[in-house]
């Protein structure tokens, strides 16, 4: 009998649970396919379940064991979601969306299933876009900051320029430090892989911090050595540098730099805390 209930139960919070989150997942959809500053969500489900499926043998380990708190759970998720759908706040409905599922989880498996799954749930709050006024503060700081960094380093490899915001002012050409250069897209996307290393690869959640903490700094100084180097071309080629396929270059280049040095930043925390790391 009581099987049948758990079933039940699953069948019922299941159904309501999809019916909710429907116009959540619909909307969701609509941003990954419009926008390319945003098609990394796609990402996010796919390494969500890849790091469940890595945890298979712990939760085929546990016993079930029911808890009825998660209801509230799943009721504070109820809310939440009916708060995006007022405000029409996607933030709302990305964090609605995990805290129901989780509440699902507790209620139909108990606690330690939380505990094991909570992270990797948690990262679907990542599938969504910050709000449009956030991504838009967040992007002119990296700008400036990559803009600024990039005079710099242009001025002591002996390039004159004159920077004006974002924009970098060479005898022979004017390079506009775009929101595409500013790093942010990257910084979302690697954000994602990080945590997907940090849960997969590395079980010290010092480390995860310091992961996350070495993503949008790894970005940043990829797309001011980007930024750069489009300095250096405009400076010695001119128009060359407002070539597409010369960004579309670049843009792919920073990426795998990016991630290339996010790897090498994890070999190295794990390096550095083997007991012979410093012996040689």
């Amino acid at each position: 009998m009581s099987k049948t209930i758990t079933v039940a139960s699953w069948a019922i919070l299941s159904l309501i649970f999809l019916v909710i989150n429907f116009s959540f997942f619909r909307t969701l959809r609509e941003v990954w396919t419009s926008d390319s500053e945003f098609a990394y969500g796609l990402l996010i489900p796919p390494i969500v379940a890849l790091i469940i499926w890595n945890r298979r043998r712990k939760l085929a380990s546990m016993a079930a064991s029911p808890w009825n708190s998660g209801l509230l759970i799943v009721l504070a998720g109820c809310i939440l979601r009916i708060l995006a759908g007022l405000s029409g706040s996607l933030v709302f409905s990305a964090l609605a969306f995990p805290a129901s599922l989780l509440g699902i989880v507790g209620f139909l498996w108990g606690r330690q299933y939380v505990r094991v799954l909570g992270a990797p749930i948690g990262l679907l709050v990542l599938m969504a876009p910050l709000p449009s006024y956030v991504i838009g503060e967040i992007a002119w700081l990296l700008q400036i900051v990559v803009s600024t960094m990039s005079s710099y380093a242009l001025q002591i490899i002996g390039v004159p320029v004159y920077r004006d915001g974002n924009v970098l002012v060479l005898p022979n050409f004017v390079l506009e430090v775009k929101q595409a250069c500013s790093g942010l897209r990257s910084i979302f996307a690697l954000l994602s892989l990080a945590l997907m290393m940090g849960l997969n690869l590395e079980r010290r959640w010092l480390f995860r911090g310091l992961l996350i903490l070495a993503t949008p700094v790894l970005s940043v100084g990829a797309n001011i050595i980007r930024v750069t180097g489009t300095g250096l071309i405009a400076w010695h080629f001119g128009e060359l540098a407002a070539n597409e396929s010369l960004h579309a270059a670049w843009g792919v280049l920073v990426f795998l730099g990016t991630l290339w040095g996010l790897l090498k930043f994890l070999r190295l925390l794990q390096w550095a805390t083997r007991p012979n790391a410093y012996s040689h």
